[in-house]
């Protein structure tokens, strides 16, 4: 079962998500036109929100024939703040730092 997203759960959670979709894009072997249909179906809440929002400042044709890279970015955008990442490369390096320790 595909894990459903809000939009409220963070980077890493995001991450997941994104990874879980591609999990059972290439397990169900969907074509690229159905990847985006499908994972958009999964958002929920402040997600499905900014979706919704999305699609109505284009046509659903135009916005189903977006990419799963492009949904990817503009969710990366919207969902992953700068802020939020580089707290989260700057952890990961200080713990590879402690690790060469």
């Amino acid at each position: 079962k595909p894990l459903d997203y809000k939009g409220t759960e963070g980077v890493i959670e995001l991450t997941r998500w994104f990874e879980k979709m591609e999990s059972v894009f290439s397990i169900s072997n969907w074509t690229s036109s159905n990847q985006v249909k499908f994972a958009t179906c999964t958002l929920q809440d402040d997600a499905l929100t900014w979706r919704n929002s999305y699609v109505k400042t284009t046509t659903p044709k135009e916005a189903y024939a977006m990419t799963w890279a492009t949904l990817k970015n503009k969710m990366t955008g919207k969902y992953c703040p700068r802020g939020e990442i580089k707290k989260i490369e700057t952890e990961m390096w200080n713990l590879k730092v402690k690790g060469n320790d």
